[in-house]
Order: C-alpha cells, then sequence, then structure tokens
C-alpha cells in the first residue's frame, strides 16, 4: 500500500522539479526591470534623450556627453521605462554644438569636470512621447 502511495506522489515530485527547473529560465518577475543592452536603439535614443535634457538643464556652457555606461535596465509598463547610472563628462565644445558625440573631454584640471548621474526615461513610441523623469547628478 504504501508502495502505490509512492507512486502516486512520483508525478507531482517530476512535476515539482520541472518548474523549479524551468523558473531559473524565466525572468525573476514579470513586468520587473531587466538588464538591457547599451547597443540597442531604444536604449541609444533613451540615453541621447536624457543627455539633451541633462545638458538643456545645466548652466555650464560647456556641453557633456556620456562617457560610460555603468547600468542600464529597462521594464516593459504602458511604455518603456529606462534606468540608467552613467558616468557624465565635460567636453570642449559648446552646448550650443548640434552634435556633441566627437567633442572631445576636457582634460584641463580647472575644466574637467565629472559626474555619476541617474536618468530615468519614460518613452511610448507609438505616441511619439519621452519624458525625462528623474536627473540625479552627483560629482565623481
Amino acid at each position: 500500500m504504501a508502495g502505490a502511495r509512492s507512486f502516486r506522489l512520483l508525478p507531482l515530485l517530476l512535476l515539482a522539479l520541472v518548474f523549479t527547473v524551468q523558473a531559473d529560465r524565466l525572468p525573476r518577475l514579470i513586468g520587473g526591470f531587466v538588464e538591457a543592452n547599451e547597443n540597442e536603439e531604444g536604449v541609444q535614443r533613451a540615453l541621447n534623450f536624457a543627455m539633451t535634457e541633462f545638458n538643456r538643464a545645466t548652466n555650464d556652457k560647456y556641453g557633456s556627453r556620456v562617457f560610460r555606461v555603468l547600468e542600464v535596465r529597462k521594464q516593459i509598463v504602458a511604455g518603456m521605462k529606462y534606468v540608467f547610472e552613467v558616468e557624465v563628462r565635460r567636453t570642449t565644445c559648446n552646448k550650443s554644438v548640434a552634435d556633441l558625440a566627437n567633442c572631445p573631454y576636457h582634460e584641463n584640471p580647472p575644466l574637467k569636470k565629472h559626474s555619476i548621474c541617474h536618468f530615468e526615461v519614460y518613452t511610448v513610441p507609438w505616441l511619439g512621447r519621452t519624458s525625462l523623469l528623474k536627473n540625479e547628478c552627483k560629482d565623481a
């Protein structure tokens, strides 16, 4: 009798094992943040938007650009939310320059400035809406 009961529990134990193994392959939290590739097109657009807004908001006459991406995560909501931790450095170009991508960074100590910034960008691509939810920087 005990053998028959054990035999009936075996399928349940196998099913539990399959779910445990499969759980390791699934995202930890549906709708939660996941790591993103900094080279993804959507990530690049969001980061460029954050930097444009960052430069627009500063009183600095020089433009800044991303020196290094430390972390980028994304979350699917009613659109896409991106969270960035980046190192931002001051360039030698004025903010009026349309494209800061080729501007060298300041190396002169009085003008050399870099910060660690936390940006949160929310975008709804199909509505053409993007907003900067958070822009927090501290000197590094």
